[in-house]
């Protein structure tokens, strides 16, 4: 089973706006709503590979029952715990044109989250009782203010002697606490890591560095992703690839790094069940990672499930 945590998921509603001015009332062409938050992401990248998974977090009010029964409508399975106060947040994106420019643009404003108060947090605790040996546990993402920064660290020792693989996809703090209760992967960004290691972002040889020591304090598995200038992993066997990015033209880069998660685990899993091991699971693994990641960057949103296969064909070919 694969379990994906989200402390605080979000409904986008994006707008395309043309001659946006500020200071008066704009009408919009179009308008979408998007319902996600990193773990929630992940969730529907791996129902479009065929995957079930169950979106576990915090959803509270009116918008968290909107998003929730929009997973479920979705073919995701959920398990939220419900905050008694607040509402899930509701992020607002503009994307269009400014008065006196041609240039696209995108003005976003993003909410805060519900809080989450000691009792809910010890029901979501309750749930981690269910988690079973092999099982993924994904952490995605940041927390809502006044929510420990060492939860995270708190949910991986709850888990320790499970046997699950768990994936920590977070910022620099968070990510390290972790690392003591060796994650099977790790996804650090460039910008991340070298904040972490204390190097250069665009010295790949001191990033490969940083994979290491991030190994050597407990992670399994590293996989640093870096924008446009394409990715590295660091596998548990010590196995080293780097890969370029894919070409391609960029049309949205949100969701791009919980498809490579996604990727990542449904790669190893299919591998896994042709009954690959290894270095060679892993090279599946990643060989899927950057396809769903790419697919997701060349799309409006997330990995489409055709355009996924083409990318991995690619890559096979």
């Amino acid at each position: 089973m694969i379990y994906t945590v989200t402390f605080n998921p979000a409904i986008d509603c994006i707008m395309q706006v043309q001659d946006l001015e500020f200071g008066r009332v704009n009408r919009a062409v179009t308008q979408e709503f998007y319902f996600g938050g990193k773990g929630v992401n992940v969730s529907y990248v791996l129902r479009n590979l065929g995957r079930t998974s169950t979106a576990w977090g915090f959803v509270a009010g009116w918008t968290g029952a909107a998003l929730e029964r929009a997973l479920q409508d979705d073919g995701i399975e959920t398990g939220f715990v419900h905050l008694p106060a607040g509402n899930t947040r509701m992020n607002a994106k503009l994307k269009g044109t400014v008065l006196g420019s041609d240039d696209d643009v995108e003005t976003a404003v993003n909410a805060g989250g519900a809080p989450i108060d000691d009792a809910s947090l010890q029901e979501f605790f309750d749930l981690l009782d269910t988690v079973q040996p092999d099982d993924f546990v994904i952490l995605s993402g940041g927390v809502p203010k006044g929510t420990p920064k060492d939860i995270y660290a708190r949910i991986m020792e709850a888990l320790d002697g499970r046997g699950a693989h768990i994936i920590v996809d977070a910022t620099e703090e968070v990510l390290v606490q972790s690392l003591s209760h060796k994650p099977f992967l790790v996804k650090p960004n460039d910008e991340e890591l070298a904040e972490i290691v204390d190097c250069d972002p665009y010295d790949v040889d001191a990033l490969i560095e940083g994979a290491r020591k991030l190994q050597s304090l407990g992670a399994e598995n590293v996989l640093v992703s870096r924008g446009g200038l394409g990715s590295l992993l660091l596998d548990e066997t010590g196995n080293l690839q780097i890969a370029p990015v894919i070409p391609g033209t960029l049309v949205n880069s949100v969701g791009a790094g919980d498809s490579v998660v996604a990727g990542f685990v449904e790669g190893y899993l299919r591998a896994t069940e042709a009954g690959l091991s290894g270095a060679d699971a892993y090279a599946e693994a990643y060989k899927l990672a950057q396809a769903c990641g790419s697919a997701t960057a060349f799309s409006p949103w997330l990995a489409p499930t055709e355009l996924v296969e083409q990318l991995l064909s690619q890559l096979d070919s």
